[in-house]
């Protein structure tokens, strides 16, 4: 169950508008896809134009999943408030099987982002006052530096799991070893997530092979520093939501 705030008559247009751009969209995404030749980690969408591949109605996000010779990348747009609290509070579980099956004992799981105790709630408190300048603002566009950069500082770590040359469970976001993840907000607060994986780690077929993208349930609750919630503060599910697909490398034409 999702709960929401009341929002103003742009908000309420919009969201009417991304509902309409997400039934035009499949749940899951159906073709192997070569990354935009301009592709960069970056937490924008300039390469893919705004426009994303899927909306999958079981964890309410855009995404695509895409590949170049030497990476595999997943890209992510989420649009609702509660949504995004919820990525922010438990992260983004990316698992690639070597086979369709999803009983893979060497999957690999890559998690992102990774915010704990008072980290996880200076961001996410931040993003629900930006979210209430937002509704001050009748639903225009918010200054969203603070946030981003408060984001980019408190969320340096990248869990991992599956890959044999890497043994620590955590790595720095700055790691040597060619993993990229990083976040950002637009002044619309819409969130946008970019990942890639050096196709190296991951020892995949030519046949197709199955991944499960996973929204993780919250990893504890954040209090304001008054010791209780106060609206607006958005309180999310507690559960993790998921699906499983499947996809091909694309091969360069």
């Amino acid at each position: 169950m999702k709960y929401t705030l009341p929002i103003g008559k742009t908000a309420v247009l919009c969201l009417m508008i991304a509902t309409v751009q997400a039934q035009k969209l499949p749940n899951k995404q159906e073709v192997s896809l070569r990354a935009p030749a301009d592709m960069k980690t970056d937490g924008k969408l300039t390469e893919w134009e705004g426009k994303l591949q899927a909306y999958n109605t079981a964890t309410e996000i855009y995404y695509a999943i895409s590949n170049d010779d030497e990476r595999l990348f997943l890209t992510i747009q989420c649009k609702y408030r509660d949504i995004v609290d919820k990525i922010l509070r438990g992260g983004i579980t990316l698992s690639i099987n070597h086979i369709i099956k999803k009983n893979d004992p060497e999957a690999v799981m890559v998690t992102y982002p990774v915010l704990r105790g008072a980290d996880m709630s200076a961001v996410t408190n931040m993003f629900a006052k930006m979210n209430n300048e937002k509704s001050e603002a009748h639903d225009g566009p918010v200054p969203v530096g603070e946030l981003n950069t408060l984001l980019q500082n408190k969320s340096k770590l990248i869990n991992i799991k599956g890959i044999k040359p890497i043994t620590d469970p955590a790595i720095s976001v700055y790691n040597e070893e060619g993993i990229k993840a990083v976040s950002l907000f637009d002044t619309g607060l819409t969130y946008t997530y970019e990942l890639a994986i050096p196709l190296k780690y991951l020892n995949l077929p030519a046949t197709p092979f199955s991944y499960h993208l996973k929204i993780n349930a919250p990893d504890e609750t954040p209090l304001p520093p008054n010791g209780r919630f106060a609206p607006p503060v958005v309180i999310t599910a507690t559960a993790p939501t998921d699906f499983w697909g499947e996809y091909n490398l694309a091969k360069k034409q």
